[in-house]
């Protein structure tokens, strides 16, 4: 037989921040705590993102865990400031050449804040020990920070799994650790030249990810684990 049944779970806190452009400077800013949870994350292979695998599939409820989509700190914002100089501005304003040389200058700037991405460990490898192509490992009791801190080449601990016993299914829910955040800030500067009174000019100059951060993606999840 087979289901096309599925149960979500999201709860949320969301906090923003924002002013209008006055003076010259404007901003958006927003945090979001949430959690969600599923069984299912997509009704087919077409358009999924992340794993979509049942240890059980004779118990699509065991199944229920952190979503694919599950991203539990959200911070975004962006900012506008218009230099207070040139005409119509505060400073320097009565100033052709000045106005040309400094006046109408922008620069705006978005950052994206964000926790990693939910993945799930395998103990299997390949064989046919596991019981559908996708057994998780059991708990070991191990801190799943590895000591010394996480580092892109050693992620979490493999001591803290272990494989179940034969013929039993582990412990270890779906998704259960977090990848690498998401850190990105643009940034732009533009200046507005008035040609005519409904006829303007704007040069400006963009960098995405202007701090080039990398960003990176989950680690390997396929355990040889004992």
């Amino acid at each position: 037989g087979s289901t096309n049944n599925a149960i979500s779970n999201y709860n949320s806190l969301q906090a923003s921040i924002s002013k209008r452009l006055t003076s010259g400077v404007s901003f958006n800013f927003n945090y979001t705590w949430s959690h969600f949870l599923d069984d299912q994350d997509s009704s087919g292979w077409g358009s999924r993102t992340g794993d979509q695998n049942y240890q059980n599939a004779f118990d699509p409820s065991k199944n229920y865990s952190n979503s694919n989509f599950d991203v539990r700190n959200a911070f975004k914002g962006n900012r506008v400031y218009e230099l207070p100089v040139g005409k119509g501005r505060m400073f320097l304003n009565h100033n052709w050449l000045l106005d040309e040389a400094v006046g109408g200058w922008q620069v705006a700037g978005t950052i994206v804040l964000s926790s990693g991405n939910l993945f799930s460990v395998y103990a299997s490898d390949g064989s046919s020990y596991a019981h559908a192509g996708s057994l998780f490992p059991n708990w070991t009791g191990e801190s799943i920070v590895p000591k010394g801190g996480r580092t892109i080449d050693h992620w979490f601990n493999p001591g803290a799994f272990s494989r179940p016993a034969p013929g039993t299914f582990g412990n270890v829910r779906r998704n259960s650790v977090y990848g690498p955040g998401l850190e990105v800030v643009n940034l732009s500067a533009g200046k507005k030249f008035t040609i005519r009174e409904q006829v303007k000019l704007q040069i400006r100059a963009d960098a995405s990810n202007a701090f080039n951060h990398p960003s990176f993606g989950v680690p390997n999840q396929q355990l040889k684990v004992n």
